[in-house]
């Protein structure tokens, strides 16, 4: 079926016939994804294998493959789209018909994905998200780039209108007119953000069910050992052994967070073009992703323990609704593989006029916490630790558990330690830093305009010194500033609420109005001792 570019508000526009591919290939991953680390991790399916035989499994995958095409060509079948003026329709669904309406000044993050099985035939998948949305609220799984391409510069079109922008056809306009990059990774920066990005985590957590089923494999099989005579010579020594698997672990895992690094940031690019930051990478599956300028509410800097020895880290860029879930997500816009001297150069680019505000408030000098925070956190941690050891003292009424407190006092001081050491707040300018951790760091960045409310808190130990617990809600999350002085975070509320109130007003729909929250805010400080 041809694809025409969606400019008549009356027609509608179907996916592209190469589309069934991917919405096939699509369900048998995500079906594998989410079905897999059960199987493999409670060793069903070698069971199944034994009792079944492979001619019996080869019938079951066979039938599950014609499902899956057949509920992905109905899927095709009963999709399809058009842009009604600036909102963008779609109706999809199998057994049920489903219509969903996204405007265009409700949109704040747009992308492109090309897996690599789809370039010969020029086909993407476009998706975009609204405020608030975890995942993408629309996806076209398989449109012609060109469409695609013209369907987004619409969508931008229309968005700079709704927002009040002087030039809302400018970012259309630039995307025919290259411009120099930003940030561009090379190989020796894809490698540092594979070492020190939090990849490892996530795979130590996926192949944490298989670890058990390849030991009993070992153990029911000793001839393997016998086959390798160090490790065999390695097992004789618990100790030894222990060393063995840690390190080899430890460097498994190293490689696979690089190469996973290297498949999805191959090739980063950052480029403005107009008010929209737009972003090119992918090795096999192209990916670009759009950032309204406008959208964004806070940047945050993270280093990762690895990252701090390294002297590297990587950017995050909030927009509305901070979405749950690691930096490895692909609706993050994320620039990675920064040396600890580009974060806030780069930084204070994302905030044009902004000149040595946003870098300065990224840089050193940061005002620590008061010293009793680090007190207040060892004293929960202890309790936290009594709880636990009265809870399981009362359920197994083994006296043993009782110790979990003296571990819990004797680890406590360290960690709180650390974590006020981690905790550091800086203003600059409009802009305001504040910095949390424990062995790795996150620094958020965002100017005072953008604060929605305000709230000043104040606990009975705090009261006796005069300090404050300073609680900044943003539209990408909040932001807590704990225990300063409190004449200094009423100083900043009422400069933040003074800003909010200066700042200028947007339409309706085009930006979320911070007044009346930033209003209550102010209740709340003013009851506040």
């Amino acid at each position: 079926m041809s694809e025409r570019i969606p400019g008549d508000s009356e027609q509608w526009q179907r996916l592209s016939p190469w589309a069934l591919l991917i919405l096939f290939l699509g369900g048998l991953l995500r079906f594998v994804r989410e079905n897999l680390p059960l199987v493999a991790g409670a060793g069903a399916g070698a069971a199944l294998l034994e009792q079944i035989g492979l001619r019996e499994l080869g019938l079951a995958l066979t039938l599950i493959l014609l499902i899956a095409g057949l509920i992905s060509l109905l899927y095709y079948r009963r999709f399809r789209f058009r842009l009604d003026g600036d909102v963008l329709v779609v109706q999809r669904g199998v057994l049920e018909r489903r219509e969903v309406k996204v405007s265009a000044e409700r949109v704040q993050h747009m992308a492109l994905e090309q897996p690599v099985y789809m370039r010969p035939f020029d086909v993407v998948r476009f998706s975009l998200d609204t405020p608030g949305g975890a995942t993408a609220d629309v996806e076209l799984p398989g449109i012609r780039r060109e469409l695609a391409e013209r369907l987004q510069q619409r969508l931008e079109r229309a968005r700079g209108e709704a927002v009040g922008d002087d030039d809302p056809a400018g970012a259309a306009e630039s995307a025919r007119t290259p411009s120099p990059p930003l940030f561009r990774i090379g190989p020796l920066g894809l490698t540092r953000h594979g070492l020190a990005s939090n990849h490892a985590y996530v795979i130590a957590a996926l192949l944490a069910p298989v670890l058990q089923p390849l030991e009993r494999m070992a153990m029911r099989n000793p001839e393997l050992l016998a086959e390798l005579p160090w490790l065999e010579r390695a097992a004789e020594s618990p100790w030894l052994a222990l060393s063995v698997t840690v390190v080899a672990l430890l460097l498994v895992l190293m490689l696979v967070s690089v190469v996973v690094a290297w498949l999805r940031f191959y090739g980063f690019t950052l480029v403005r073009e107009g008010s929209r930051y737009v972003q090119y990478s992918g090795l096999f599956t192209r990916q670009q992703q759009t950032l309204s300028a406008a959208k964004l509410q806070s940047l945050e800097w993270v280093q990762t323990a690895v990252g701090r020895g390294l002297r590297c880290g990587y950017l995050v860029c909030h927009q509305y609704g901070l979405s749950a879930g690691p930096d490895t997500a692909g609706q993050r816009f994320l620039v990675p593989g920064l040396r600890q001297s580009e974060g806030p150069t780069l930084g204070a680019v994302f905030w044009p006029g902004s000149g040595d505000e946003a870098a300065g408030a990224l840089e050193l000098g940061y005002q620590r916490v008061h010293r009793l925070y680090r007190r207040v956190v060892a004293l929960r941690l202890i309790v936290i630790a009594a709880v636990l050891a009265l809870i399981f003292l009362g359920l197994t009424g083994f006296p043993g558990w009782l110790a979990l407190i003296g571990v819990g006092a004797v680890i406590a001081w360290p960690v709180a330690w650390l974590r006020w050491r981690a905790v550091a707040w800086r203003r600059s300018g409009r802009f305001l830093c504040v910095r949390r951790g424990l062995l790795g760091r996150r620094t958020t960045l965002f100017p005072l305009e953008k604060v929605q409310a305000v709230t000043v808190q104040q606990s009975w130990v705090q009261r006796r010194r005069q300090l404050a617990t300073l609680h900044l809600q943003l539209a990408s999350g909040p932001v807590v500033v704990p225990f300063i002085p409190l004449a200094t975070a009423r100083a900043v509320a009422n400069e933040a609420l003074y800003r909010v109130a200066c700042r200028p007003s947007l339409p309706l729909g085009a930006e979320q109005q911070p007044g009346d929250q930033a209003e209550q805010g102010q209740e709340e400080q003013d009851q506040n001792p």
